[in-house]
């Protein structure tokens, strides 16, 4: 029973026995922050080398690609977003998803702390109200489904300023990020998640290129180990993990990953990881997932999801 729902081709199980560790490199969509704890955990613990892994870890930053580079075989594994994967799929790519570390989608608009706005509804549908954010990313297109009306909230272009000098009413944010700079600059705000719409993807999703996956099953399935490991260290204790991600990074401070560390905490436990583990997968979300971007026009089909993704379960 504690099977049902998730994918019926799992990660095999390693059991090679060449003790030389195999080097890969894994690409991350964005810098050395919490989101990513557990990956930089499982390298300050040897996590990795135990696994027989030599893993590169390349932070990512404006401009770069990581759904891209992964599919072109240019790094074995990448962290992504869900609708990505799905998005790129749909135009010729072949990823498959291992681990989704947000079983929660941490996209969501934010309004101060004073706002009268209460939801995404009322905020859509004033005809006052300005909203900054990228009106081509999914989630926004699924806000703007369920709740834009005719003659309602104007969408603008994402510009922080902007929000902070009132001239904005909301703004798209990461849970994890603007709201946590913000409080520690003093500034109170209060964020609607996009799942008020129903859009909840999985995020932060370790993938592999399918080649790859069917070439190497045992390094993806040490690559799954490593992460579960690590994040279960990450969880329990980030301090040191924060550290020095905060040296790596150094515009984000100490008390900064501190805080962003606790507020992703229930976008990846859940109750359904205290059933199936951490970074589980289902069939019933990622076809979820693939129907609502196909209502946007954002994917020409619906895939066959159990295809898309591979689930380890216990």
């Amino acid at each position: 029973m504690l099977l049902l729902g998730c994918s019926a081709d799992p990660v095999p199980e390693a059991g090679g026995s060449d003790p030389s560790p195999e080097a890969v490199t894994l690409q991350l969509n964005w810098l050395p922050e919490p989101q990513f704890g557990g990956i930089y955990q499982a390298e300050l613990d040897g996590v990795f080398a135990g696994e027989g892994l030599d893993v590169t870890i390349q932070p990512g930053a404006a401009g770069v690609s990581a759904p891209q580079l992964a599919d072109s075989g240019r790094v074995e594994f990448a962290v992504v977003g869900g609708s990505q994967i799905l998005q790129l799929n749909d135009r010729g790519g072949d990823l498959v998803a291992l681990f989704a570390v947000y079983q929660h989608d941490p996209h969501g608009i934010m309004v101060r702390a004073d706002s009268g706005f209460q939801n995404l509804s009322e905020l859509w549908a004033d005809p006052e109200a300005t909203i900054g954010c990228e009106a081509e990313l999914a989630f926004v297109r699924e806000i703007d489904r369920a709740f834009g009306v005719e003659d309602g909230a104007r969408l603008v272009a994402y510009n922080l300023p902007a929000f902070l000098a009132g001239t904005q009413q909301a703004t798209q944010c990461f849970v994890t990020s603007e709201p946590v700079a913000l409080e520690l600059d003093g500034i109170a705000t209060r964020v609607f998640m996009t799942n008020e719409s129903g859009f909840d993807p999985y995020n932060t999703v370790l993938v592999t290129r399918r080649a790859y996956l069917d070439a190497a099953p045992e390094t993806c399935a040490a690559m799954v180990r490593a992460f579960t490991r690590g994040w279960e260290g990450y969880l329990q204790a980030p301090e040191r993990t924060n550290a020095e991600m905060s040296r790596l990074n150094p515009g984000m401070s100490p008390k900064a990953m501190a805080l962003s560390a606790s507020r992703q905490i229930p976008l990846i436990r859940d109750e359904t990881t205290s059933r199936l583990g951490l970074g589980c997968m289902t069939a019933e979300r990622w076809r979820d997932l693939a129907e609502r971007l196909e209502r946007l026009e954002l994917i020409n089909q619906v895939p066959k999801v159990e295809d898309m993704y591979r689930w380890k379960g216990r």
